[in-house]
C-alpha cells in the first residue's frame, strides 16, 4: 500500500493534464495516507529497536485528507477556482494536531519511550481520532454538495447523460465515506466490550480497506484523461453529424472550458490551434462544421457565460462589470456589450439588476 500509494501520488503531481491543479490536491491527500501507513508499519515491525527516535518524526496528519479531497473536487467541478489565502483556514485544525505531536515528543524525550507509548498520546489520541473522523465526514459531504451544485448549474433540454461525467467520482467518494463510517462500530466495540484495550492490530482490516479505497480514487483520477467535471451539452434535435466530427466538437468545448483559453483577450484561431496542438484548418473545420459557429461567436459565448457566473458570485461584488468583462477575456467595452446583449437579450447592467 505504501509503495503503490506513493507511486500514484507522484504520478498525479507531475503528470501534465488539463486537471493537474486538481490532481495535486488529491496527490497531497494520498501522501498523508502514505505517511500514515509508514507510521503504522514502523510501529508494527518495532522500528524503534533499530532507529530509537523515529517515532518523533511528524508522520500523522489525520486532519488534512478531508480538506485535500474537498479541494480536489472543487477544482474538478470549478476549474477556474483559484486557491485563496483564506482557504488556508480549512487546514487550521492541523495546528492542533501538530501541537499534540509536539507535546508527545516532549513527553517522549522525558520518559525515553516512543511517542505512541507516552501517557500524553494515550490521552490525546482518542480525541484526535474523533476529530479526524468528523473532519473527513464533513468534507466528503461538502464534496458531495459541490458535485450536486455543479449539476444544478447546468441547463439541459433533455436527457441526463451528462451525469455520467462525474458519476465515477461520486461513487468512489461515497464508498470511501461508507468505509470511513466503519470507525463507529470498531470504536463502539472497543469502548463497550474491550474497555479501550484494542491494540492497533485490531484496526488493521479497516486501515487496509481505507488505503485501498484511497488508492482506487487516485488510480481512477489518473486514468481519466482530461477529466474536469465539465459536462457534455445535450445534443440538439438536428440531422446528426458524422460521429467522429461530433466527438471532436465535444472534445473542443471541454478543452476550451477546462483550459480557460477564452480568458486570453488576444486569443485567435491560430493561437488556440497551437495550444490544442491542431492546425488552424482542423480547428476551423471543427468549429464551423461540428458546432455551426464562427470562431468569435464560439469564444465569446464562453466569455459571456463566465461574466454571468461572476455576476452571481459575491466574491466579485467589488469589481465593476467592465472589470469582470476584461477578466473574462473581452478586450473592449463595445464588444462586451454587443455580445452580451446578443446572447442574453439584455444589456449587462439590466441583466445584473
Amino acid at each position: 500500500m505504501l509503495f503503490i500509494g506513493l507511486n500514484f501520488a507522484v504520478l498525479l503531481w507531475f503528470t501534465k493534464k488539463i486537471n493537474q491543479a486538481a490532481n495535486r490536491f488529491l496527490a497531497l491527500a494520498i501522501v498523508t495516507m502514505v505517511l500514515w501507513i509508514a507510521r503504522l508499519l514502523g510501529i508494527d515491525i518495532g522500528l524503534s529497536a533499530y532507529i530509537p527516535h523515529w517515532s518523533r518524526l511528524p508522520l500523522q496528519f489525520s486532519l488534512a485528507p478531508g480538506s485535500f479531497i474537498y479541494f480536489y473536487v472543487l477544482k474538478i467541478t470549478r476549474p477556474e477556482y483559484k486557491f485563496r489565502r483564506q482557504d488556508l483556514l480549512h487546514f487550521s485544525p492541523l495546528l492542533l494536531e501538530l501541537g499534540a505531536q509536539a507535546w508527545e515528543v516532549g513527553d517522549s524525550v522525558k520518559t525515553g519511550a516512543a511517542t505512541y507509548q507516552t501517557p500524553v498520546f494515550r490521552q490525546l489520541n482518542p480525541l484526535l481520532q474523533l476529530l479526524a473522523f468528523v473532519s473527513v465526514i464533513i468534507y466528503l459531504y461538502l464534496a458531495h454538495r459541490l458535485i450536486e451544485r455543479f449539476y444544478r448549474r447546468l441547463k439541459f433540454n433533455w436527457g441526463d447523460r451528462y451525469r455520467y461525467e462525474l458519476r465515477w467520482l461520486h461513487r468512489l467518494l461515497a464508498g470511501f465515506g461508507l468505509l470511513w463510517l466503519l470507525w463507529i462500530p470498531f470504536t463502539a466495540v472497543n469502548y463497550f466490550y474491550y474497555h479501550n484495550r484494542f491494540g492497533a492490530h485490531a484496526y488493521y482490516p479497516l486501515y487496509v480497506l481505507l488505503a485501498v479505497a484511497a488508492i482506487r480514487i487516485a488510480a481512477a483520477a489518473f486514468l481519466k484523461p482530461g477529466t474536469t467535471g465539465l459536462a457534455v451539452p445535450a445534443p440538439s434535435l438536428k440531422p446528426p453529424l458524422p460521429a467522429e466530427m461530433k466527438q471532436r466538437g465535444i472534445w473542443l468545448k471541454k478543452a476550451v472550458q477546462a483550459g480557460l483559453y477564452y480568458r486570453d483577450p488576444e486569443l485567435s484561431l491560430a493561437t488556440l490551434a497551437e495550444k490544442l496542438d491542431l492546425t488552424t484548418h482542423d480547428l476551423s473545420r471543427i468549429i464551423n462544421t461540428a458546432l455551426k459557429k464562427s470562431f468569435n461567436d464560439f469564444i465569446n459565448e464562453y466569455r459571456v457565460a463566465d461574466v454571468v457566473r461572476k455576476m452571481q458570485d459575491p466574491a466579485y461584488d467589488h469589481i465593476t462589470l467592465l472589470g469582470i468583462a476584461f477578466e473574462s477575456g473581452f478586450n473592449s467595452q463595445s464588444t462586451f456589450t454587443r455580445m452580451f446583449k446578443h446572447l442574453t437579450g439584455k444589456s449587462p447592467l439590466e441583466y445584473k439588476k
